[in-house]
């Protein structure tokens, strides 16, 4: 059997309350932290030097306050613009607040691509065999092709 790690405990003003996700501030003052223990855990550097110990990765980012999910939000967001005065500046274009990127477009899609992964499923290829000869007519065909499509829309 495994020894017994401390637990976290759950927050008193969250008894009851429906699931959400914590903040660093809920983890901070749910109990005590375990400490430093991610430099001590280690990856099999014998047969893997270069693996990475994404657990310790993991353990560190939340001691240090950051969640990779919320910074590539702040990221994409870009942060809004203000002028000299501290007011908005707006976009003539789309009539909303103005905001200024700190990373080039095309890196900003791809972190959107790499985020869509983790999001939405990604559709498999389906092979269809078909045995005989199709004996539709095109009209036939496009009345199939057409409901078959109103089924996936549904």
């Amino acid at each position: 059997m495994g020894r017994d790690r401390t637990k976290a405990n759950r927050l008193a003003e969250l008894n009851g309350a429906p699931p959400r996700l914590a903040s660093p501030e809920d983890l901070e003052a749910a109990g005590p932290k375990t400490g430093n223990t991610h430099p001590v855990r280690k990856s099999s550097g014998a047969r893997h030097p270069l693996k990475i110990n994404l657990l310790a990765v993991s353990e560190a980012l939340v001691e240090e306050g950051l969640d990779p999910a919320i910074e590539f939000a702040r990221i994409l967001k870009g942060r809004p613009l203000v002028d000299e005065d501290g007011n908005a500046v707006m976009d003539p274009v789309t009539g909303q607040q103005a905001r200024r990127y700190d990373l080039d477009a095309d890196v900003r899609v791809r972190m959107l691509s790499e985020i869509l992964n983790y999001t939405q499923p990604k559709l498999k290829a389906v092979e269809v065999k078909m045995s005989g000869s199709l004996e539709l007519t095109s009209e036939q065909l496009d009345q199939r092709l057409g409901a078959l499509l109103q089924k996936v829309m549904r």
